[in-house]
């Protein structure tokens, strides 16, 4: 019953789909897909450049207390890993990130899989400061305040957990088969050593914002700093369950959604959407097929968490 349910509602929800499809402007959307300001759109791409730079960067910091990795070998492997994710779903990447660091510079698996969880924290972290600190640079809507009471919420816990030391107690009490894992996870954040990966996660935002904000104008779309920024949020947690390659699709839907409160037309908003991705998808995917080729990208894509088991 629960299975006929479900393909209920898959039908329906394709059917809803296919009608918005049918009957969205999309000759409005080309037309303002060919008046881009290629200019503005090439800085949008150079400036998003530093997003993945940093990104890799603050990933091998923090992996540094546990193992050591090569700054290049970081750079590739998380290239390469975007790559996958690009072209796949679920989290085929995080595995070819894994497995890279594993093969060029001996990275066990278990620091591997340890760091990339800590650096999808940081990233959080990161966010959370940069929702904070915004408010002082631009006015945002109020839809974003019950967000940035949440993030300032968060990084006070995490300040007072840090100053309290509450890991550090609660380490003893975890079951033995976890608490290894549960240490070599704490020892990248003891002490001070999360301020450097969160200041490069800080450098990761503020250079999405930046594309996003190029891309706009790029598109003539007079927007506000805070609507580029609400979309860079919009689109970011649009993208946190990936269900299309790219999320090619999900994102314009969030980035029109999210400009629609700006002011911004549907149509301009899905190919501001369509611009952007270009300008971060196809970067990347050359960078990884010019790294390990195409079939390199094919086999990493078929990467399965029991590949891993058998690596370590």
């Amino acid at each position: 019953m629960k299975r006929w349910m479900w393909w209920g509602l898959a039908l329906i929800g394709a059917g809803l789909a296919l009608r918005v499809v049918l009957k969205f402007p999309w000759q409005e959307t080309g037309a303002a897909l060919v008046g881009v300001n290629l200019w503005l759109l090439g800085a949008g791409f150079v400036v998003n450049l530093f997003s993945p730079l940093a990104k890799a960067w603050g990933w091998q910091v923090l992996l540094r207390p546990v193992a050591r990795a090569r700054w290049w070998t970081a750079q590739e492997a998380n290239l390469v890993g975007t790559a996958v994710n690009i072209v796949g779903v679920g989290v085929s990447g995080e595995a070819a990130r894994i497995t890279l660091l594993h093969q060029r510079d001996g990275v066990p698996v278990r620091a591997g899989v340890l760091s990339v969880i800590a650096a999808r924290a940081v990233e959080a972290l990161g966010l959370a400061l940069f929702v904070v600190v915004a408010p002082t640079l631009m006015r945002l809507p109020a839809t974003l305040r019950g967000l940035q009471i949440g993030a300032a919420l968060a990084l006070g816990s995490i300040l007072l957990m840090a100053r309290f030391q509450v890991w550090a107690r609660l380490m003893p009490r975890l079951p033995s088969s976890i608490r290894t894992w549960a240490s070599q996870l704490a020892e990248m954040g003891w002490g001070g050593r999360l301020v450097v990966p969160t200041m490069f996660a800080m450098v990761n935002w503020i250079a999405q914002w930046a594309a996003y904000q190029f891309t706009l104008e790029a598109m003539h779309i007079p927007a506000r700093p805070a609507a580029s920024f609400t979309a860079m949020i919009a689109v970011n947690l649009g993208g946190i369950v990936r269900v299309t390659p790219a999320n090619v699709g999900v994102m314009q839907a969030a980035m029109a959604g999210a400009l629609l409160a700006f002011g911004v037309p549907a149509e301009r908003g899905v190919a501001a959407g369509f611009a952007l991705q270009a300008i971060q998808v196809l970067p990347i995917l050359a960078f990884g097929v010019a790294l390990v080729g195409r079939s390199g990208l094919k086999r990493l894509l078929a990467t399965t968490e029991a590949d891993l088991a058998k690596v370590g």
